[in-house]
């Protein structure tokens, strides 16, 4: 798909920086798959910061705006 007007994509506001909805998304998905692993295991380590710094941008995010385009 080719969009021939980009400024379809932009909303009338600023969007935020980080979208508080997908960042707790993230964030549970890494729950599920840090049940997963060892843990002792680095990989364990480092999704769990991962998931604490996620969960933090959650907390001080909003919601975005959901895009909609015309077809």
């Amino acid at each position: 798909m080719f969009i021939s007007d980009p400024t379809v994509l932009m909303h009338e506001t600023e969007s935020p920086a980080i979208d508080a909805t997908e960042a707790r998304w993230a964030a549970e998905y890494l729950s599920l798959i840090l049940n997963q692993l060892d843990p002792s295991s680095p990989v364990t380590m480092v999704l769990t910061q991962a998931r604490r710094e996620l969960t933090s941008l959650a907390q001080s995010g909003t919601e975005a705006p959901r895009l909609r385009i015309a077809a």
